[in-house]
């Protein structure tokens, strides 16, 4: 069985090697999330994380993105999560301009500051994101944000004795396309 499967691994390499690239993409980001009116310890814009992501458009005005990020700042600031997002608009499967928006739900978890020390809470919700950006080649960079339902963001404002803000990401995504 074993050298049946080696064999057969064998005969399909060629093939793999010369076949035509896809359409998907892998890509890392700068990541910024900013909750207007953020309490202490909560992003407020100022601290940049770094974000991996996949996306892959099923034409070229259709596609679909998964974001992973991460902000690990020095002022306490503690977050990881993910996006997945849903694109509309023009130039997503070819070289060139890019637009497009769409909806996306987000997953937080972040660490909180509490009157005994610190707690992790979990954030979640709708948005609406909008992005632009330039494909050359296999190189995709985009720009784009993302503004969230502000729910439960506003429940540790409203805690902290802070007005409610509203609530965006920004992204700055750099990927190759396989």
């Amino acid at each position: 069985m074993l050298r049946l499967v080696f064999i057969t691994a064998l005969i399909l390499l060629p093939s793999i090697g010369s076949a035509e690239p896809t359409n998907f993409r892998a890509g890392i980001g700068a990541f910024a999330l900013d909750i207007g009116h953020a309490p202490a310890g909560l992003p407020d814009g100022s601290q940049t994380g770094v974000s991996l992501f996949g996306e892959f458009p099923q034409s070229n005005h259709t596609a679909s993105r998964f974001i992973l990020y991460r902000i690990d700042g020095g002022d306490g600031v503690r977050l990881t999560g993910g996006e997945t997002q849903l694109m509309w608009g023009m130039g997503l499967a070819q070289p060139g301009f890019r637009l497009y928006t769409g909806p996306a739900w987000h997953y937080d978890r972040m660490r909180v500051t509490r009157s005994g020390g610190h707690d992790t809470r979990t954030f979640n919700g709708w948005g609406w994101q909008i992005g632009t950006g330039w494909q050359y080649r296999a190189v995709t960079l985009d720009v784009a944000a993302t503004f969230r339902d502000r729910h439960d963001y506003n429940r540790e404002t409203r805690r902290a004795g802070l007005p409610k803000g509203d609530v965006w990401t920004h992204n700055l995504l750099l990927s190759y396309r396989f």
